[in-house]
This record gives C-alpha cells, sequence and structure tokens, in this order.
C-alpha cells in the first residue's frame, strides 16, 4: 500500500481535528466524549445543588423512629397546620381585596359652603362631611346649618333671659330646655359673684362663625360651632337627630 492509498483511507480532514494546550490532536471523537462528561458533571452539580436546599432538621429520622401511631398524630397535626396556613393566606388575599376595592372607591360626599351674615363683610362657613354614600342638595345643607345656626343663638338668648324655653320647643328636646333653664337660672342669681366672663356672656351680642358637622347615618348629625360673644371665642356642641320631617336637637353643649 503507496502513500496515496493512505491518504484516500483517511476519512477525516483537517477540520476534524483539535489541538489541546499541549499540542496534542484529537478526532471528533475525542470531543464527543469530553462533551458527554462534562454534561455528566453539570448534572452531578445541580443534583447537589438540589440536596443542598433541602433544609434537614432530623425530622426524617425521627420520623423512621416512631410507631404508627405517632406518625398517623404527626401527620395530621402536619396537614393541620398546612390547612390553617392556606385558610390564613386566603383570608389575607382577601383584606388586600377589601382594600383595593376601598381604594377604588370614590370619596363620601361632603357639602362646603359661605352663608352671608346681617353684618357687613361677615359670613359663616360652613363644612358638612358624611359617613355614608347619600346625595342631598346643596339647598338642604344649607337651610339644616342656618337651623343649626338658630337653635345655637336662641339657646344663647334663652340663657340670657331675652327669650322664654318654649322658643326652642320646636327644635330641642325638653330634657336640653331644662338644662338651658337651669344655666338661666345661674346667671340670674347673683350678678355680683358671677366672673366677668359669665356678665360678658349676659350681655355681648352673639354671632356664628364656624359649622363643621359630621353627619353619621341619615338619622344623627353631630356638630361643632364656633361662636363670637362680642370679641370673645366660644365653642359649642350640638347632636341633632331626625324625628319624621324634622331635625331636632337632642345634646347641646356651650363651653
Amino acid at each position: 500500500m503507496n502513500a496515496n492509498d493512505d491518504y484516500r483511507h483517511d476519512d477525516h480532514d483537517e477540520d476534524d481535528y483539535r489541538y489541546d494546550e499541549d499540542g496534542c490532536r484529537h478526532d471528533e471523537d475525542d470531543r464527543r466524549h469530553d462533551d458527554f462528561a462534562a454534561a455528566d458533571a453539570v448534572d452531578e452539580t445541580d443534583d447537589a445543588d438540589e440536596e443542598e436546599d433541602v433544609l434537614d432538621l432530623g425530622l426524617a429520622a425521627f420520623y423512621k423512629e416512631m410507631d404508627e401511631r405517632s406518625c398517623r398524630e404527626f401527620d395530621e397535626a402536619v396537614e393541620r397546620d398546612r390547612r390553617r396556613a392556606e385558610r390564613a393566606r386566603i383570608e389575607d388575599m382577601r383584606a388586600v381585596d377589601r382594600m383595593q376595592r376601598g381604594a377604588r372607591r370614590r370619596a363620601l360626599p361632603s357639602y362646603d359652603g359661605d352663608i352671608p351674615l346681617a353684618v357687613r363683610d361677615e359670613s359663616l362657613h360652613y363644612h358638612v362631611q358624611l359617613c355614608f354614600e347619600h346625595e342631598y342638595t346643596d339647598a338642604y345643607i344649607r337651610n339644616l346649618v342656618m337651623q343649626i345656626c338658630r337653635t345655637i343663638c336662641a339657646a344663647v338668648e334663652v340663657m340670657r333671659a331675652r327669650q322664654t324655653g318654649s322658643s326652642l320647643a320646636k327644635y330641642v328636646r325638653p330634657e336640653c330646655i331644662r338644662r338651658i333653664e337651669t344655666m338661666r337660672s345661674v346667671l340670674e342669681g347673683n350678678p355680683d359673684q358671677l366672673p366677668a366672663p359669665a356678665l360678658r356672656l349676659r350681655y355681648a351680642p352673639v354671632m356664628p362663625r364656624l359649622v363643621h358637622a359630621m353627619m353619621l347615618n341619615e338619622q344623627t348629625l353631630e356638630i361643632s360651632i364656633h361662636i363670637t360673644l362680642g370679641a370673645t371665642p366660644h365653642c359649642g356642641n350640638m347632636r341633632l337627630v331626625r324625628h319624621g320631617s324634622r331635625w331636632v336637637c337632642d345634646m347641646i353643649d356651650l363651653g
């Protein structure tokens, strides 16, 4: 066999060979063998990583040592904990859903406005906040605020003995009227022994300045009102409850 025959029987061309760092030549079969070895090494590394991801607290060995009854009780306890955790997760998801629905819900309605007073360049500002979904007309809220102001001013006049308690009968409950009349009797008792603020209360003109109300429901309205007696500011609280078509005061407190 001559050299040409050797050349013809050589099935590999130069591209089928690769050279390592030492200059040794390797054919394609050697390359495939190396690739398979590298893949096996990667698989072994992945298996080792998976084993390391398992937190072994010695429960497996402890579980094998338990008798059948203990194993059954242990499994039941684990299942109960799993169900409890699932219920807690569901409740958390529901709570988050409720919060998201509440955030998407539009703001509760409120009413703001100003009512001119008889004094020039003076006005009463009011803010009425609803705690529920409902729509009132601006005129309805405005008339309600004016009723509040008339009631508080009339209560002051009754305390100063300028009006009788019967003038409040339409919009104030009898027990509140009795308390106001008790205050009137105190002011009328012995004026010389009254402090200066009480004396000013008897004569200074009353003027409402601010009404801040919160309607808790369609039957209850709580009010904070700011008034001035002369130049002295005072704050008062009222509560109105609805009877039929009327709002009636069942609590009044003037500080």
